[in-house]
């Protein structure tokens, strides 16, 4: 769980609250140890067999250590039970704890299905709760139940974006945070995904009467991040692809995992900002030549974070949140040499990251692209 946890849960937390507190926090709150358990599990449930050797041998395990589908929903469900019963207790929805043992949850099932809407009220639906009421107190100072709180609030970004659903979280409560004043970089990043979380809400819910005025807010908004944050924020280096040697992605080299996840979630607002203008032509001569450019500008954003993805190997959520942006965007393509690279980029994140469903976004890209019929 200590990879994964800095590599995934710690992107913008330089203290790296989840690698080093919340082990130790474990030990005092067995909701928190059930949902590390059947993270963890359902981690080593996907690994190599020959990874997992290698886990079971570093351990001191015994030989022939296995993880059943039965011990991972033990953990799982003995989770949610808690969480469930405790939701309603006071004092309970208050416990910093709990609520890094929701953030967790949800890693395990975004593990398994990320594009699916869960009904059942799991950690999602979890997740609001806990967060809902904590996020004030999280908010007014730094420290362990800040940093879990912007965890959350990006897995829903990510989660929404990927569903195409409405945000889930109150965006009033993050509205004093989306400031211009000089922060440190991790800062700088969530004041980003506040951001996106306002674009998420400006596509998809419905129930928000928000036109071309409330667009042009946004892009103001996502100009004015990309004017006002520091330079740190610029790759160290960028070439664009050789299409002599049949290049298809950029190399763009980052310093930080934050650095990384900025530039990527920038591009997944560009996606938003581009699919959802509310200047897209319906009728007239020029319509058809106005969506292909569209299109183009769509297929050059994915193209741009796959390159940022496979630039940074370093960082392996930033080939998940690679292969969230090709399943969003895979209609856009129709070169058979960009779908096969985009295709390679399935494969490889299933390999480096090991918790990415290779098969399902397989088959999605491939009955997008019409293949095999």
């Amino acid at each position: 769980m200590a990879d994964v946890s800095k590599n995934t849960f710690d992107l913008c937390d330089p203290e790296n609250h989840f690698a080093n507190a919340v082990p130790q926090r474990a030990r005092d709150s067995q909701t928190l140890r059930n949902a590390i358990l059947a993270a963890s599990a359902r981690h080593f449930s996907t690994l190599p067999r020959e990874r997992q050797k290698e886990i079971i041998q570093g351990y001191g395990l015994k030989q022939g250590f296995t993880v059943s589908e039965e011990m991972v929903l033990h953990y799982h469900n003995e989770c949610i039970a808690d969480l469930r019963y405790l939701a309603s207790e006071p004092n309970a929805i208050m416990d910093e704890d709990l609520l890094a043992a929701v953030v967790i949850l949800r890693f395990y099932e975004e593990l398994d299905s990320p594009f699916i809407e869960f009904s059942t009220e799991t950690a999602i639906r979890g997740l609001q709760v806990f967060i809902e009421a904590q996020a004030s107190l999280a908010l007014a100072s730094p420290g362990f139940r800040q940093a879990v709180f912007w965890v959350g609030f990006r897995q829903e970004f990510h989660i929404a974006f990927a569903q195409q659903r409405p945000f889930r979280l109150p965006l009033s409560i993050c509205e004093p945070h989306l400031t211009w004043t000089p922060a440190p970089d991790h800062v700088w990043a969530n004041r980003l995904i506040i951001i996106c979380a306002h674009a998420i809400q400006y596509c998809y819910d419905d129930r928000l009467n928000q036109g071309a005025t409330r667009y042009r807010e946004l892009v103001e908004l996502y100009n004015r991040w990309q004017q006002c944050r520091p330079m740190s924020f610029s790759p160290t280096y960028a070439e664009d692809p050789d299409q002599t040697q049949g290049d298809i992605f950029p190399r763009i080299w980052f310093m930080d995992d934050c650095h990384i996840l900025a530039s990527q979630s920038m591009g997944l607002l560009k996606i938003l900002l581009t699919a959802y203008s509310p200047h897209v032509l319906r009728v007239g001569p020029a319509r058809r030549k106005y969506l292909a450019q569209i299109d183009a500008k769509l297929r050059a954003t994915v193209l741009e974070i796959c390159g940022v993805a496979l630039s940074n190997r370093q960082s392996p959520p930033a080939l998940i949140t690679a292969c969230v942006a090709i399943n969003t965007c895979c209609e856009q393509f129709s070169d058979l040499r960009e779908q096969q690279a985009l295709l390679e980029i399935n494969a490889i994140t299933t390999r480096e990251t090991n918790y990415w469903p290779a098969s399902v976004s397989k088959a999605k890209l491939e009955e997008a692209w019409g293949w095999g019929t």
